[in-house]
């Protein structure tokens, strides 16, 4: 076994310099000529390591390291290689050196696997472009199989998809014509930074994800009466904010209790928002995250009372103004097991846990295909930060129980 721990955090450092922010961190936004030059490079990498490559319509990159059996659907490793504004070093890109460096090690072994190899670099899982997390990857799977690059329309700059393809030198056909579907692929594999602080907190080497958390996602407006902060007695105010404010508190106290779900009010919006009005309008997003859309129901139901009761107690009334539910996603026990024995195999003080954060993995095993994922920690629990950080030696052992993982996965599925 060939991995090359210097050689990882060489291609890591080099993939920080496609978007590197003064100061620290990388903004590489999606089909901007900052990712289209990593990509490049990694293009060039994939084929040093005896990998064919292949640039969907899309923007995936995909490098294959053909196996004994190429007819055979391949396994497959990776990540994302676009970032949030000013976001880390590690966040998508680790998962992508660490896949190249396992096909650098098995060419230097001149192991060749049954299964081809396949690692790729996805295209816009960050969400930050379209407002869609995940992108790359449900376009390639033909969720938008049919629609037109000019009906979605840009987040983070003036324009639609279409003029993102025109000038990274895509197809305007790419909904379509990178939908190739996973058909030819007999498992996934992603090796990411937790995200978070539990196996720093638990001092763990590496995490083996069992679900990834399913999200709920309730907009509500209050309506009461704006009228002078003065001379509207307290007993006679039908004080919006008031109630949102009950509700904020009452969420953050419920998810405090309760280790199976996470909640947060993060858009909380006052009208008419100035000093000396009583607020007779308040717009807010209650977001629940949990490993079990059970959990999921359950919390829904127990938020409504809560809006209910702050409603009642300020004489004002409510809506909603829509919700949003993605479902949580179970990872392959199978893959899981293989994980679990192959920590032990290699030593490795491995912690079980589901992730609180969306990956590509979930659009992978969402459509059916065996699919797993490896955490390694995040110094602090930080990321989408400059100060993202994973140290070598995590990072090391993520690869590799990575390796041992696809080389089990190459030969026995």
């Amino acid at each position: 076994m060939a991995i090359n721990s210097a050689r990882l955090q060489q291609t890591l450092q080099k993939l920080a310099e496609y978007g590197a922010v003064p100061g620290g961190g990388t903004t590489r936004l999606t089909y901007s000529s900052e990712f289209m030059r990593a990509q490049e490079y990694l293009r060039q990498e994939m084929e040093k390591a005896g990998m064919t490559t292949e640039l969907d319509a899309a923007g995936n990159l995909i490098g294959t390291l053909s196996g004994r059996q190429p007819q055979l659907p391949a396994v497959m490793s990776g990540s994302h290689l676009d970032t949030v504004p000013q976001g880390g070093n590690f966040d998508g890109a680790l998962g992508i050196a660490a896949a190249l460096e396992v096909a650098r090690s098995w060419q230097e072994e001149g192991y060749v696997p049954k299964r081809s190899l396949q690692v790729i670099a996805t295209a816009e899982e960050e969400g930050t472009a379209f407002g869609m997390a995940c992108f790359g990857v449900r376009v390639r799977s033909g969720e938008f199989k049919g629609r037109k690059a000019n009906e979605i329309k840009c987040t983070s700059r003036e324009g639609t998809l279409s003029d993102c393809l025109q000038e990274a030198g895509l197809p305007q056909d790419a909904l379509t014509s990178a939908a190739a579907g996973f058909g030819n692929l007999a498992a996934f594999v992603e090796l990411h930074i937790e995200q978070g602080a539990e196996l720093v907190e638990q001092k763990r080497e590496v995490g083996i994800v069992t679900h990834i958390v399913g999200y709920d996602r309730l907009h509500i407006t209050f309506l009461g009466e704006a009228n002078h902060a003065g001379t509207t007695a307290m007993h006679r105010r039908r004080d919006a904010a008031a109630a949102g404010a009950e509700v904020v508190v009452a969420v953050r106290n419920l998810a405090r209790n309760d280790r199976r779900f996470v909640a947060t009010v993060g858009k909380f919006t006052v009208e008419p928002n100035v000093p000396n009005i009583v607020p007779g309008r308040v717009s807010l997003c209650v977001e629940t995250r949990s490993y079990s859309d059970n959990v999921l129901r359950e919390i829904r139901q127990q938020v409504l009372e809560i809006i209910e009761k702050a409603a009642a107690d300020n004489g004002v009334s409510w809506q909603t103004d829509g919700d949003f539910h993605v479902p949580a996603v179970p990872l392959s026990e199978q893959i899981g097991k293989v994980m679990q024995q192959e920590a032990g195999r290699l030593q490795l003080d491995c912690l079980q846990l589901p992730s609180w954060a969306g990956h590509d993995t979930q659009i992978f095993a969402g459509a059916g295909v065996a699919a797993g994922m490896i955490f390694v920690p995040s110094a602090g629990g930080i990321s989408h930060a400059p100060e993202e950080y994973s140290t070598p030696e995590n990072i090391f052992s993520g690869c590799l129980l990575l390796e041992s993982v696809l080389k089990r996965l190459t030969e026995e599925m």
